[in-house]
């Protein structure tokens, strides 16, 4: 098996993150304004173990510290091309990210050179809530697990892990900050999240073919891409919603003609296609609601964030991660959640909710109808993601690392 050491001198100020940095995926918007919060720290300098992706439409301001972040992907790469069937040792460091995988034996990942760092420690997000005696033996290589919400934190504690800390992600506040509408004569909702069952759109389909038949000037503005079309099929489950979107000839994923399928007039539905996080300001100045009715969240829903960040009044599932976000009056809370039965990749759901659609569409109609609480929530909002800045969050992500 190959191996290779990263050894050199300056490798004692580098903090490797081994997953893939780029503009549109959560994790890859975490690891790169990660990395520009450990720079700005001061005490590590992040080094990017993984190929990063789609940089290359990074915003201005930020293509001096990508073009910083690429030299240091190249010293890493150089070492690791006679590594592809073996792993790679780091004189560091690392931060690892893990998923549902982690309740898997040898926690496999397909494609991924395996990373061992002088010091390892992981950031985990999932939603398949059942951990096993293959859950306890991966978190035996890690000297801490930083949860991605309080209720992955809990899990795993009451799994008996006691190597568990929390992490909960930050949001850029220079980038996303309120930003008043200019155009009333549409009411616009705002849903995002790549399209599948685990994150609800269903729900939203179904909540919003109702409202919208009293609601002529309301349009559904979306942000469904997923990567992974295959994870689509699920949508169905809930029976809210007939058939998958299917690729269209000119390579779209076909969200119109199957949100006009299940009932959407063509005119009150707008597909935002793939947006670069630096242009999702953009969109959110264009909304009145964001719609989050998620099953479940591992972590704290970066979309979610963003939009409240922007001071939109969003409503949002009270299960899992969301309740992280969740104060009284800083948001639309959907408060009954019906138990959810385990469904293909997804053996645990235990915690998870399915929201009613009824409550869902009785909140559009609130905020609708009730503009000054909607900007009053939209503005707490505002005030509570003050405290959620990747600077803040990840300086104590720091300090637990060289504790």
């Amino acid at each position: 098996m190959g191996l290779n050491n990263v050894s050199e001198a300056a490798t004692n100020q580098w903090l490797g993150l081994n997953w893939q940095f780029s503009l549109t995926s959560g994790w890859g918007i975490a690891g790169l304004n990660m990395a520009q919060a450990i720079e700005n720290d001061g005490r590590f300098k992040a080094v990017p173990l993984c190929p990063s992706a789609q940089l290359e439409s990074i915003r201005e301001d930020l293509k001096d510290f990508v073009a910083k972040l690429d030299r240091r992907e190249k010293e890493v790469t150089k070492l690791t091309q006679d590594c592809e069937e073996g792993r790679l040792h780091c004189d560091f460091p690392v931060i690892h990210s893990l998923g549902n995988f982690f309740h898997t034996k040898g926690m496999a990942r397909p494609n991924r050179l395996e990373c061992i760092g002088r010091s390892n420690y992981s950031i985990i997000f999932f939603e398949d809530n059942s951990p096993n005696e293959y859950t306890t033996e991966n978190a035996r290589q890690f000297e801490t697990i930083f949860a991605g919400s309080s209720w992955n934190n809990q899990v795993l504690r009451q799994h008996g892990l006691d190597n568990v800390d929390t992490f909960l992600q930050g949001v850029d506040l220079e980038l996303f900050s309120p930003s008043r509408k200019l155009d009333n004569e549409k009411f616009v909702v705002f849903s995002g999240g790549k399209l599948e069952y685990r994150k609800g759109q269903d729900i939203v389909v179904a909540a919003f073919r109702e409202f919208a038949k009293t609601h002529p000037d309301a349009i559904l503005a979306t942000a469904w891409n997923n990567p992974w079309p295959e994870t689509m099929v699920g949508i169905v489950r809930s029976g809210l919603v007939d058939g998958v979107p299917k690729k269209t000839i000119d390579g779209s994923q076909g969200f119109p003609e199957w949100a006009g399928a299940n009932g959407i007039p063509v005119n009150q539905f707008h597909d935002s296609g793939l947006v670069p996080n630096h242009l999702m300001p953009k969109l959110f100045s264009q909304v009145d609601v964001a719609v989050f009715p998620n099953r479940c969240e591992g972590g704290t829903n970066l979309v979610a964030m963003e939009a409240m960040a922007s001071g939109i009044p969003c409503i949002l599932s009270a299960n899992t991660g969301h309740l992280d976000l969740i104060q009284d009056d800083n948001c639309y809370p959907l408060r009954e959640q019906r138990e959810v039965t385990p469904t293909a990749g997804y053996a645990g759901t235990k915690d998870w909710g399915e929201s009613n659609v009824a409550e869902v569409v009785e909140c559009f109609e609130r905020i609708y109808t009730d503009r000054v609480e909607a900007e009053h929530r939209g503005e707490q909002a505002i005030k509570f993601m003050q405290d959620w800045s990747w600077e803040k969050q990840t300086s104590y992500l720091i300090d637990r690392i060289m504790k």
